[in-house]
Order: C-alpha cells, then sequence, then structure tokens
C-alpha cells in the first residue's frame, strides 16, 4: 500500500500537496474487513485494555487525514472515529469500542 504524493505550483506560487492511494487497494482493504467481521472468534470488541486483537484497517491516505484533522494520537476522538457508522468500512469487528 503506498501512497502517491504530487506537489503542484499555483499560479500564485503557493504549492499544494495532492495525495492519492489506488482505488483497487482501498476496495481490497474494505472486502477483507467485511469478511474479518464474521470470519474471526474476535466478532466483538469485548473493552479489553491489552490491545490483544485487531479493531480496524485503515488505509494509509486515511490515516494521513486523519493525522492532519488531530485524530489519529487522540485516543478518544480515534474511539469516537471508530465508532461513527460512516467508518464502518474500516472495522474488523463488530460492536462498540
Amino acid at each position: 500500500m503506498t501512497i502517491k504524493n504530487e506537489l503542484i505550483q499555483e499560479q500564485d506560487g503557493s504549492i499544494i500537496n495532492v495525495s492519492s492511494q489506488d482505488d483497487t487497494e482501498l476496495k481490497h482493504i474494505v472486502d477483507g474487513n467485511e469478511k474479518l467481521k464474521f470470519a474471526t472468534r474476535h466478532n466483538t470488541y469485548k473493552g479489553d485494555s491489552q490491545f490483544s486483537h485487531r479493531v480496524a484497517r485503515i488505509p494509509l491516505i486515511v490515516v494521513e487525514q486523519m493525522m492532519r484533522d488531530g485524530v489519529w494520537n487522540d485516543p478518544e476522538r480515534m474511539k469516537a472515529w471508530l465508532n461513527d457508522p460512516a467508518n464502518a468500512a474500516f472495522r474488523t469487528t463488530k460492536g462498540k469500542v
């Protein structure tokens, strides 16, 4: 999984960094996550504090955006992000974190 970065110079001289990731890689992650929700013995998060099993697989392009938004290093915001139904495709377990 690689992220392609491209620098674009605007007419006013400013530079924009554009990041992208191949759609097939994103689809592969989302499809795999859906299978994992039903194929593992850890199909529901139990709230353990040991972090002993995976609860999500998130594409690098989304992680990059989460870092920019301040979600990635904030446990409370990360928990809310993972529990948001809009992000369910990235979860590998059912239930709430």
